[in-house]
């Protein structure tokens, strides 16, 4: 697996503790980001301008098996833009509102799973497997 070091914990925002993460879970943790930032934003600092797809643009909207599709292919070409990530499937699912989305990601090491929420407001990472 690519070793890209340790970070602090962080997806919305910096833990306050300053915890550190690193593996998977950092792996995760960036997917994460990527697809809670509106693509572009990192451009204004002189960074990677194709960076990001805010999933949170989804929620809400008409959701029909487009928007099903469209969400599972941007979490995908996002996620693959990861150095790390050698693979991805994801499944969006669209309930009262709320957007899950199942990840399957391929590393050097073999797949994992990652599992987010999203709400208008937040991408949250539920669980890393």
């Amino acid at each position: 697996m690519s070793d890209l070091g340790v970070d602090v914990f962080a997806v919305t925002d910096l833990d306050p503790a300053f915890r550190l993460v690193s593996g998977r879970q950092a792996h995760a943790q960036a997917i994460a980001r990527r697809l809670g930032t509106p693509r572009g934003d990192l451009s204004r600092i002189g960074d990677d301008p194709d960076y990001g797809t805010d999933l949170r643009a989804y929620v809400g909207d008409d959701v029909g098996p487009r928007v099903t599709f469209e969400v599972q292919a941007a979490v995908e070409r996002e996620a693959l833009k990861d150095e790390r990530t050698q693979a991805c499937t994801a499944v969006a699912t669209f309930a009262g509102g709320a957007l899950t989305v199942a990840v399957r990601l391929v590393d050097a090491a073999g797949p994992f799973s990652l599992v987010l929420a999203v709400s208008d407001v937040t991408v949250s990472v539920l669980k890393v497997s």
